[in-house]
Parts: structure tokens; sequence; C-alpha cells
């Protein structure tokens, strides 16, 4: 039979109430309570007793102390008169049981319990609002992206995993402080009446945050095809365990010297800034390390290109180099592939042809008009402005015949400005839309080819 339990449970700051009805769930079930760490709760089996547990701060308290203080030791006492025995603590948290199953509450006055939970949350609630705007702001871009660039967000792991975290964290945010807010002006009324009002915060949501970014590392680990990016992400998680770890460790070390708060508290946070600058520093060598050896790359390369400058010219040149690289989830596919020939292999005055073409494959064909529309955006925010001073697009896309490419839809980009047509061309198939850009005029025969080769 276990002698030790331990539980992981984020309640919110000002969850008073929430923290001590689980804490009685816990000895009733024969699970006492006995120290608190940033890491979650560790209990001691006991007798399955019926126990009133209340949760408190010691503002004067702090995790850099190697004993409780004299003024801590007297709160203690005080509360002892009364039946209250201290359980466990944790910093400036105090966690007291009472074996009365109606006991004298430790605060008797409303108000008192309402400016300390106020001076909590001066201290807590700048970084959960800095938290909030910044999941708004990341996950406003998501959904905006969603909409309006499915093609750059559906292609990539990364962007399709990170999206859902930074939304689930605002709306965590979000909750929780219009939770707190809301007990706040209740139990202002309730304290001109001498009333408590319980708490009530919202940690099964951040349990979900929680689990929502758990998966999404996990998607992306298994997902994420870059040669290389799972090692270094792997790294960076483990970088930042270290770090934590060794920031606690550190403190607790030095409590159990019994170093002064002050000397602790400077320690601590010395290492704290010197090991992150150095393992942030560790990161960005390894990373230029890594690129620069070929260890691993910012995207996957993809398979052979369908479509190649000798198929159209009909002829080889050994100097053309291709680049081909590939975006892919459930959702949709990116490919990209580049023919061309460097600059210092090229003769002087040789015309020398390219070719640069994506191809997408829709996968949800909700979406494929979507990406059909984002793709005729394209180059939509380069303008020029006129002697008239207005400002117009130098590019657009206009409607073309598809029988040449034995394709659905085409369209040709012409130059707005000019009224003259260029050589590149967007071609539709049912799941497939092909972005192509030839750095020469097609022929009729050439399309005909092109077509075929890219079509599904």
């Amino acid at each position: 039979m276990r002698e030790r339990k331990w539980d992981f449970i984020p309640f919110s700051f000002y969850d008073t109430t929430g923290m001590a009805r689980h804490l009685e769930k816990r000895a009733e079930q024969g699970w006492l309570v006995e120290r608190m760490t940033n890491l979650g709760w560790h209990y001691r089996r006991t007798e399955p007793r019926r126990l009133r547990f209340t949760v408190t701060y010691y503002l004067r308290a702090s995790a850099f102390d190697p004993e409780p203080t004299e003024g801590e030791r007297t709160f203690h006492d005080f509360c002892a008169q009364t039946g209250w025995k201290l359980a466990a603590s944790s910093g400036q948290v105090q966690v007291f049981y009472n074996e009365d199953p109606d006991p004298v509450p430790i605060h008797t006055e409303p108000a008192l319990e309402l400016a300390q939970m106020g001076r909590m949350a001066r201290r807590a609630l700048p970084l959960q609002i800095f938290l909030l705007l910044l999941g708004l702001w990341w996950g406003a871009a998501w959904v905006w992206s969603l909409f309006y660039s499915p093609i750059d967000l559906l292609s990539s792991v990364y962007s399709l995993a990170t999206g859902p975290i930074w939304l689930v964290l605002a709306l965590w945010c979000g909750a929780d402080l219009i939770c707190y807010l809301t007990w706040r002006r209740r139990a202002k009324k309730a304290a001109l009446l001498g009333e408590f009002v319980p708490t009530r915060g919202c940690h099964k949501l951040l349990l979900a945050a929680l689990a929502v970014t758990g998966l999404g590392l996990a998607y992306i680990l298994l997902a994420d095809r870059r040669p290389g990016f799972r090692l270094v992400l792997l790294a960076m998680l483990a970088l930042y365990a270290l770090l934590f770890l060794a920031v606690n460790g550190t403190r607790d070390f030095l409590k159990r010297k019994k170093a002064p708060r002050a000397l602790n508290r400077g320690v601590t946070l010395t290492v704290d800034v010197v090991l992150a600058f150095a393992l942030m520093a560790a990161v960005t060598v390894g990373l230029f390390w890594g690129l620069h050896a070929g260890v691993f790359s910012g995207r996957p390369a993809a398979a052979d290109p369908p479509l190649a400058l000798e198929d159209l010219m009909g002829t080889a040149d050994d100097r053309y180099v291709t680049d081909a690289q590939e975006d892919a989830t459930v959702f949709l596919s990116r490919r990209e592939y580049r023919q061309h020939i460097d600059w210092e292999l090229a003769r002087p005055g040789e015309g020398v042809p390219s070719l640069d073409y994506t191809v997408v494959d829709v996968h949800l064909p909700l979406l494929y008009e979507r990406c059909v529309e984002e793709l005729l955006r394209d180059r939509d925010d380069w303008t020029a402005e006129t002697e008239d001073g207005e400002e117009v697009r130098l590019y657009t896309y206009v409607a073309a015949d598809p029988a040449p490419w034995g394709a659905e839809r085409v369209w040709r980009r012409w130059r707005a400005v000019e009224n003259v047509p260029t050589g590149d061309w967007l071609l539709c198939w049912p799941g497939r839309i092909v972005v192509l850009e030839p750095g020469f005029e097609l022929t009729q025969a050439q399309m005909a080819l092109a077509g075929k080769k890219l079509a599904p």
C-alpha cells in the first residue's frame, strides 16, 4: 500500500475555497497534505477523517526563508489556539486543518481577507494580463490566417499546433480574470454586511490549457519532418527543464543551509539570469552550427519535381540546380520547386531561363476555394503611385482559357499598370492548385506538357 501521494491541480491564487474543499476530500480518502511545491502537492497516508481546511496567505513570508520567521511562528501559535494546525506551507501560502466540524475561522473580518487577497492580486495579475494580451494577439492572428491565409497556416505543422495553444491560454487568462473580478465585486458588497463569499476559480480550464499545450508539442514532434527539428525542440524543452530545476534546486539547497532570505534571493536570481543567458547562447550557437553543417534545415525537402526545365526545353544543362521544399499537414500540403543556374556559372550575355512553381494539394474540400482566393490575392499589396498620385496595384490575375492546360480553371497574371500579361499562371484541378512562374513565354505545346505533368 502506498504511503505517499502526489497530485497537481493548478488552483487560481484567489480560489482558497476550492483548495480547502479539495484538501478535505483528500483527507476523507485518507491523505493529509504535508508539503507543497511548484510541481504539486504531496500527501502522506493517514486514517480517513473529516477535517476542515482553510488556506490563507501570510504576506510577510517568503519562499526564500530558511525557516518560519518569528512573526510567522506567532501567527501559527495564534491559529493553534483555536484548533487550527499547520499542515503545509509554501512561501506565503499557509494551509491549516481543524478537527472541529464547525471551527472558528482564522479570518473573522471579511474586509481583512479582501485586503489580503487584493495585495496578492497586485502581484499576480500583471503577469496574467500580459499573458492574456499575448494570447489574444497571437490567437487572433491565427484565426485571421485561418480565414485569409489558410495555405501558410494549414501547411505548417508548427503554425497549426501553436494556434490552439494561444487561444486556450487567452481563454483561461480572460475567464480567470473575470472570475476574480466578479468575486471581488461580490465580496466587497458582502463585507459591508460582515459576510464571506466563497471563491471559485478556473483550474479545470487551466488543466485543459496544459493538456492542449502538451498535445500540441507532441503533434509537432511526431508530424514535423524538418531535418533535425525534433532534436532542436527536445533540446530546448530539456534546457527549460534544466533551468527550472537548477533555480528551484539552488533556492532549496540554500534554505537547507539556513542561508538568510536576502542571500538566498540574490544567489538564486543570479543563477537564474546567468543560466538563462548561457542556455540561450548555447541554443543560438547550436542553431547556427546545425544550419551551417546541414544537420537540419528550415523546411523539409520535397520529392522529385513533377516538372523540370528539360521537359519544357527539350535539352538538359547540368549547371542547373533544383531546390525542392515541402510543408504538409493532414489538411493540405505545399511543395515549392525552383530550378535555376547560379549567377557565377552563367555566361556573360547568356539568357538563362528559370522555372519556379508551387503545388498545393488540398485534402479537405471545404478549404479549396479559400486557398484559391489566397493565391489570387498574392501580390495585392504590391502597389505603385501614378503621376496623379493615385496608388494602383502592380499585378492582377485575369481568367484565361483552361483548355491548353487540361485544367478546370486558369488565371494569368498581368501587369496592371501597363495592362500586359506576364508569364505567370494559376492552374486549378480538383484538389490541386499550381502557381507556375516560368522565366520565359510558354508555347501551346509546353502548356499542354506542363498541364499533363502537374495535374493530380
